[in-house]
């Protein structure tokens, strides 16, 4: 599902930044968005807005330059039980937003 975001915080050179960009997948806990056109890394807190509501999400994943997942990231929320994103979803999904950074940071 395609919604507008807005993005902000800081990025790997230490500047504050907002920008504007697209969902590309959603689940209650994550996202994928397109459109990230500023230097972001694995494990970064940036703040996401939709519509009136926003949260604080960690950046997950981010799509290798010259991949078909340039500029896109993965997100997932950090605030319990916080959905911005204000549409129904399906029952049904798997969340792969986080996956990674789970498994990897788990200790």
């Amino acid at each position: 599902m395609k919604l507008l975001v807005r993005l902000w915080g800081m990025d790997v050179d230490g500047r504050l930044f907002k920008i504007e960009a697209h969902t590309v997948d959603l689940t209650p806990v994550g996202a994928r968005l397109e459109g990230v056109r500023c230097p972001l890394q694995r494990g970064m807190v940036i703040g996401v807005e939709c519509g009136s509501s926003r949260s604080r999400f960690r950046v997950s994943w981010v799509g290798q330059p010259g991949t078909p997942k340039e500029n896109q990231i993965g997100i997932r929320c950090i605030e319990p039980g916080k959905y911005i994103w204000g549409v129904p979803l399906a029952r049904k999904f798997e969340d792969q937003y986080g996956e990674d950074f789970r498994e990897e940071n788990a200790s």
